[in-house]
């Protein structure tokens, strides 16, 4: 699992990557949302981001399934069109680098 953040307008946006089973039950999953910092445990620690709801979800299978990503959108929410462009480049490197 890795989570990546970045800033687009004064707003922080984040692809939470979850990757999950093996062989052909492979599924990568690719979550954007608006992240939201949270504060730590202790006064000491710094606020982290984390993901807040998902706006878009791609899923990805294992090569040995030949079978094409699946793209899910949540309809109650909006997001700028260069965050949703970040997004699909960021999943196509990613898709880009596994398929050896």
């Amino acid at each position: 699992m890795s989570l990546l953040t970045w800033d687009y307008d004064g707003d922080l946006f984040c692809v939470l990557t979850t990757e999950t089973g093996t062989g052909e039950g492979r599924m990568t999953h690719f979550e954007l949302s608006e992240a939201r910092l949270v504060l730590g445990g202790a006064s000491s620690m710094p606020a982290s981001p984390a993901p807040g709801p998902t706006a878009v979800t791609v899923v990805c299978y294992a090569p040995e399934e030949e079978k094409p990503a699946e793209v899910y959108f949540d309809a109650t929410q909006t997001l700028p069109f260069a965050v949703v462009q970040h997004f699909v480049a960021f999943v196509a490197s990613r898709l880009a680098s596994t398929e050896s």
